[in-house]
């Protein structure tokens, strides 16, 4: 929900004032999605229960338990020692475009920063904090960032699984593996600071390739972008909204829908009173 909050905020920024116009609905979809932020509580709450969730799987598997989940979604961790002790091999651009490349780095950041959090936690125990104050006093920069980083793996693997999966059509497959790899590397660049505090990133070079890689992803899927959007868009009687219609014609629209509007084309009710009832210039002037 907050990063189609960020999307829609985005969206908004992008049309310029149009985006606050009533009628392009952009408000619309910012009303109906900001709920989504606070159903069943505020979403730090939600990154407290993830946190908690992983770092109960991680107390299981200190007893000898082997780690597995219903989806699968935190089987990784069985692996966890193994993880930690990789790094980034500098590849060329082009490995990077494949999204497996990110999701490695996503397994490396969630274990280090479930490390990071179960170090937190036995320091603030030692210091003499009740369990409650202690897992308070360790989500910032651990907790609460390991739940968003598992959240961003999650959604990242599975995407991965789906674009590579033989029941995904050949011709379609391209344009959706570039969007997965887009996806894992603009979230992943997010990291990058822990990337490399943990030393999984080093140089100059590496960063840099991340970047660059992006920026190569954007410019392939500049020109598929519109059908993309067409694809996932309801159509334009469900939108009802000038500024989105599929034709593009943006101002074509937009003055289409002012002349249509109730009473456009008469003059508004209190008009007599900026021009028959004129105030006197003086009157208008600060008596400050």
């Amino acid at each position: 929900s907050w990063l189609a909050q960020e999307a829609i905020q985005e969206c908004r920024e992008a049309c310029g004032g149009h985006g606050y116009l009533a009628m392009n609905r952009l408000g619309d979809i910012r009303n109906d999605n900001d709920p989504n932020c606070t159903y069943e509580g505020d979403n730090n709450v939600l990154l407290q229960q993830t946190s908690n969730y992983l770092l109960r799987w991680m107390s299981e598997r200190s007893q000898g338990h082997p780690v597995s989940s219903p989806m699968g979604s935190v089987d990784f961790l069985n692996d966890y020692d193994a993880i930690l002790r990789q790094t980034f091999v500098l590849p060329d651009a082009q490995d990077l475009m494949d999204s497996s490349a990110s999701l490695r780095a996503y397994k490396w950041l969630v274990c280090y920063l479930l490390r990071g959090s179960i170090q937190k936690l036995r320091k603030q125990e030692e210091n003499g904090c009740a369990e409650f104050e202690a897992k308070n006093n360790s989500q910032v920069y651990y907790c609460r960032s390991l739940a968003i980083a598992f959240i961003e793996h999650t959604v990242l693997e599975k995407y991965h699984k789906h674009v590579h999966s033989p029941s995904t059509p050949v011709n379609l497959q391209p344009v959706l593996k570039h969007i997965c790899s887009l996806y894992g590397l603009w979230s992943l660049n997010k990291h990058t600071a822990i990337l490399y505090q943990g030393g999984y990133l080093s140089g100059e070079n590496a960063g840099k390739l991340i970047q660059d890689s992006i920026l190569e992803l954007c410019s392939k899927l500049k020109d598929e972008a519109v059908a993309l959007v067409d694809v996932i868009a309801p159509p334009d009687f469900i939108l009802s909204s000038p500024i989105a219609k599929a034709d593009g014609e943006l101002y074509k629209n937009l003055w289409g829908a002012v002349l249509q509007s109730p009473k456009s084309l008469e003059r508004p009710s209190w008009w007599s009173e900026f021009c028959n009832n004129k105030p006197v210039v003086g009157k208008l002037r600060s008596r400050m």
